[in-house]
Formats: C-alpha cells, structure tokens, sequence
C-alpha cells in the first residue's frame, strides 16, 4: 500500500477528511499512477530494444524513439516515448494508447496504421495480447511484428 492509500485509507476509518486533504490525497494517488505507467511503458520499450538489437545490427530494421503526449482524464497531461520500428519498405509504431484501459491497466498498440495488435497491461500478468490473450513474449512480438511489416 503506498503512503497515499495509507493515508486515504486511515482518514476514512476516522471519517474525518476535509475537501481539501481529499483533492490532495486524489492528487497524490494520480501522479502515483502515473508514475507507474510511465515506469511500465519504459520497462516495455527497454524490452522491444532488446528484442530487435539484432535485426537493427543487420540493418534489416531501424528503431527510433519518438517524444509523444498523452492527456488523460485523472492523470492529466505527460510525456512518454513511442518507438518506431522502421525496415526497408515498412514501418510499425509501438504507440501508447492510454493508462486507463477497460480490464487492465494500460493499453499499447502496435501497429502500421492499417492492422494493430492491441497489449493490455496488468501488474500481475505484465503486458498480454488482447487477441490472443498470451502474454507478450518474443516470439508472439516477431510473429505479429513481421504480419505488420509484411503488410
């Protein structure tokens, strides 16, 4: 439980909260979600790196990383990255949707703007495929990544 919670949770046992210490309590809770997000999407990006050094040393394939801004309700305005994966006759973007995704935490598509593959984020599963509901793997990452590029 972070502090935020703690302390939410102790003031409503009392049942004593001011209107003010709520809004500041809600604030904290947010930027604590929103860090996390963050956290989660660098941690995914990290790993997409990882998983293509060796088509980027081939030079079959190029990442860039590429500063997007994202406003949501709740958590306001913030910045995060989106790779762009780029091979010779095609290009697929690992584009975050947003923190607050029906059933999961957050939502990052890949995709080449006329087929995407959605990932839902859960801290218990980690990132998993909403199609096919099998968590993200390098396997199940090159299989749809080249279904993209092919296209």
């Amino acid at each position: 439980m972070t502090h935020a919670h703690y302390r939410f949770y102790n003031v409503l046992k009392k049942g004593m909260m001011t209107l003010t210490e709520m809004e500041e309590t809600g604030r904290i809770m947010n930027q604590q979600i929103l860090e996390d997000w963050i956290s989660a999407l660098d941690a995914l990006n990290r790993q997409i790196k990882q998983w293509v050094a060796d088509r980027e040393q081939r030079d079959s394939l190029t990442v860039k990383e590429v500063p997007v801004t994202k406003n949501e309700e709740y958590i306001g305005s913030y910045q995060v990255k989106m790779l762009v994966l780029l091979s010779k006759n095609n290009h697929v973007d690992v584009c975050p949707v947003g923190r607050f995704a029906l059933g999961a935490i957050g939502r990052v598509d890949l995709t080449n703007y006329k087929k995407s593959f959605p990932f839902l984020y859960s801290s218990r599963k980690g990132w998993v495929s909403l199609d096919s509901r099998k968590p993200l793997t390098e396997i199940l990452f090159f299989e749809l990544l080249d279904q993209l590029l092919d296209d």
